[in-house]
């Protein structure tokens, strides 16, 4: 199934159904195995009926016999509306491009160049080989697409997608631009021409570093990818190796809740109502530390049944912020490609893979991010006031596990020094792609005395001030969660174990502060700033 906003060129002959020989597969109950019939004539593109149950419809009117298509013409097959649009921005003997939307097919310049794995079969890549002079034209192999990032500010970049691997390269214009010139017809030497005319002076470094890149990853017809030594994993790297069980069903089960009850957290009055009720449920929550309506960990006045609830609460908060995130993407017309469990060491989790986002505007993305950290705070609130209404007791205890757990996720999850929610969000608000690698190497830069106050990017020294102060945040939390329950916990526990416990915290939100400003600071007494230099570079 095509998501929305996908183009594909026109060549040839192609079909379009929900059966598995159609070229261009629509999952929709409304569209017959094989439907419609698309094929290049002289006089241009023409579409037919291929039998189908309910019918076509092209421009508002049903189709009782082949009729051409031109740029703007909607066609509809069962409930689906596809959009023809001229060939500007495809690749090179393009004439018309077909996209498939609900709702928002895509048109404009932002949609979607998609070129299928089995592009071959569409007539799109008829084999090229080597020409007789034995000149080398660099061809893209079929199996990508490519987007621009809209609304990305002055420095407009790129999406490139790998849909055999399902991996994604950030690009900027101008490579994007001749990037779409590999199309197999013209030699290295009238590339490098074409690419002076179309970048500059700049052209012929930039195709020669995008043309290296792209055979590196294996994306060039008759080029393999360049292989990576991997070392030898470690006992440690093998224990904390990511083991994922991915469920097939999933996807489909994100498209049924969105359009039975899922749509209805989208509404902006809903959406302020989960503001207010998160802002509510922060005072609240502060106010149930402050005067100590339950114990972290603690149930019953014991500690393994509060461990089990709390455990309990993260799973259940992780599989709604999951749920959060798929039916966001549903939400834009996108669908998550995988999902499942993912066991890291001895800890499952939930993971719903997100990156069809990547193809969405910013703000799209924004707000596919946000909906799990957005679940994390509801939950949390939503729990916290039921603890704060509830009579004492058991039932108290276990709606502050329950929200403590929440709050737990969410401090978690928008930390911007892991490559997190939060992270991701900030990424995208401030334009900044790899904001957090480049704003360590600046702060490191800075903290060892290879890089003056003249230099680098205010952005990224921002960043990483933002990143420290958070670190300064988790670890005041852990404090005060120390002073309040500390005398509480060493009743039920050994000294030695709860104050291990407290350390523990301590350190896992300190190893990023030490890291970021330590280490450099270490480097810079031990080595000196020219070292130093040389390492950070």
């Amino acid at each position: 199934m095509l998501p929305t906003g996908v183009r594909l060129p026109i060549r040839d002959s192609m079909t379009i159904g929900r059966g598995d020989t159609a070229d261009v597969r629509l999952e929709d109950r409304t569209v017959s195995r094989m439907h419609a019939r698309i094929d290049s004539t002289a006089q241009g593109p023409m579409i037919s009926d291929a039998g189908s149950r309910f019918g076509v419809t092209v421009a508002g009117q049903k189709l009782s016999e082949p009729r051409r298509l031109t740029a703007g013409t909607e066609i509809r097959v069962g409930n689906v509306t596809l959009r023809v649009e001229s060939a500007l921005g495809l690749p090179a003997g393009g004439g018309a491009a077909v996209g498939a939307g609900l709702g928002d097919p895509g048109a404009g310049p932002n949609a979607t160049i998609v070129v299928p794995v089995n592009a071959t079969q569409l007539g799109l890549r008829a084999p090229v080989p080597m020409a007789g002079d034995g000149a080398l034209r660099p061809r893209l192999r079929s199996g990508w697409a490519l987007k621009r990032l809209d609304d990305s500010g002055d420095d407009e970049r790129w999406v490139l997608r790998d849909l055999r691997n399902d991996t994604f390269l950030t690009i900027e214009a101008a490579d994007a631009a001749l990037l779409q010139m590999l199309d197999g017809q013209a030699t290295v030497a009238e590339l490098l021409t074409r690419a002076t005319e179309a970048v500059g002076p700049a052209g012929p470094g930039r195709l020669a570093r995008l043309v290296a890149g792209l055979g590196e990853r294996g994306m060039l017809d008759g080029i393999a990818p360049t292989p990576v030594a991997q070392p030898e994993p470690g006992l440690l790297a093998r224990a904390f190796k990511p083991r994922e069980k991915v469920f097939g069903w999933i996807p489909h089960y994100f498209d049924r809740a969105y359009r039975h009850w899922g749509r209805i957290f989208f509404q902006p009055l809903i959406v302020t109502a989960l503001a207010l009720l998160s802002l509510a449920g922060v005072i609240v929550f502060a106010y149930l530390v402050g005067a100590r309506y339950g114990t972290p960990f603690v149930v019953a006045k014991k500690l393994w049944l509060g461990g089990l609830v709390f455990i309990a609460g993260r799973f259940l908060i992780v599989a709604l912020h999951e749920l959060a995130h798929g039916l966001a993407l549903v939400h834009y017309g996108r669908t998550t490609k995988r999902a499942g469990l993912k066991l890291v060491f001895i800890f499952p989790y939930a993971f719903v893979d997100t990156s069809e986002a990547y193809f969405e505007p910013r703000m799209h993305r924004i707000v596919v991010s946000a909906a799990g950290p957005a679940t994390d705070f509801s939950l949390a609130a939503l729990f916290g006031i039921l603890c704060a209404i509830s009579p004492k007791g058991n039932v108290q205890e276990v709606f502050f596990q329950l929200a403590f757990a929440g709050y737990v996720g969410a401090f978690f999850n928008a930390n911007p020094f892991l490559d997190r929610d939060g992270y991701q969000i900030l990424c995208e608000w401030l334009r900044e792609p790899k904001l957090k690698e480049r704003a360590r190497a600046q702060l490191r830069a800075r903290l060892s005395g290879t890089m003056s106050e003249e230099e680098g990017s205010p952005v990224l020294a921002r960043y990483a001030i933002a990143g420290l102060v958070w670190s300064v945040i988790g670890v005041g939390f852990v404090l005060v969660l120390s002073l309040r329950y500390y005398d509480r916990l060493s009743k039920l526990a050994p000294h030695v174990v709860v104050l291990g416990a407290f350390i523990l915290f301590f350190i896992v939100l300190l190893l990023p502060v030490v890291f970021a400003l330590v280490m450099p600071m270490i480097s810079r007494a031990r080595y000196g700033t020219r070292e130093v230099n040389r390492v950070v570079r």
